[in-house]
């Protein structure tokens, strides 16, 4: 499945492949693209805002020549040399009114840029769900030849990911617990914990 973003300058496309997420990320400055698993994409967005530089540039050039033709036109008596100072107050105005809010997730592979648009809500919620069957198949399973203190820390880890819930944790910290690691190694059948 491949989803595209696009806004002013920023185009944004993800390849969502059954293990791995594609990325391509686009804009005036130029582009770049990374794949990376589903598990290794943090889920601490940060939200920022981008404005066209381009355009903030051109209003400060547009401007400093607007004043330098009106002031030589207003003294020479022409009062319509005025008309000059509107393009860079245009191209400032256009400015503050171009904006692109983006939401970014940290990875192993670089930042993953989310753009504000209808597609938004959609791409959080694939990248969201592919990485939690991604890490519960990863990590989801209570391995008896670990330390049950580390196997513990994992599900609390988990859970802190908000991918186990409370009670969840609790049934398998209580099966950690209650094993008999002697008994329970060569029987055991890693099966995942039951899903949320």
């Amino acid at each position: 499945m491949i989803i595209t973003q696009k806004c002013h300058a920023n185009r944004v496309t993800f390849d969502f492949e059954p293990d791995t997420l594609s990325y391509t990320r686009s804009d005036s400055y130029g582009s770049h693209s990374f794949q990376l698993p589903y598990g290794s994409i943090g889920m601490d967005p940060r939200l920022t805002t981008e404005r066209n530089g381009t355009l903030f540039n051109g209003a400060i050039l547009l401007s400093l020549w607007g004043l330098a033709q009106a002031a030589f036109n207003l003294g020479h008596g022409d009062l319509l040399g005025l008309i000059f100072i509107f393009p860079g107050a245009l191209c400032f105005l256009l400015h503050a009114m171009t904006k692109t809010t983006i939401t970014s997730l940290s990875s192993d592979a670089g930042e993953i840029a989310l753009l504000h648009d209808s597609q938004f809500d959609r791409i959080m919620s694939e990248i969201r769900e592919r990485r939690k069957k991604q890490l519960l198949d990863w990590y989801g399973n209570i391995n008896f030849a670990n330390d049950p203190e580390e196997e513990i820390r994992k599900f609390h880890w988990l859970h802190s990911q908000q991918l186990i819930s409370a009670d969840q944790l609790q049934k398998i910290i209580n099966t950690i617990r209650n094993a008999d690691n002697s008994g329970l190694l060569e029987e055991y059948d890693e099966s995942p914990p039951p899903q949320q």
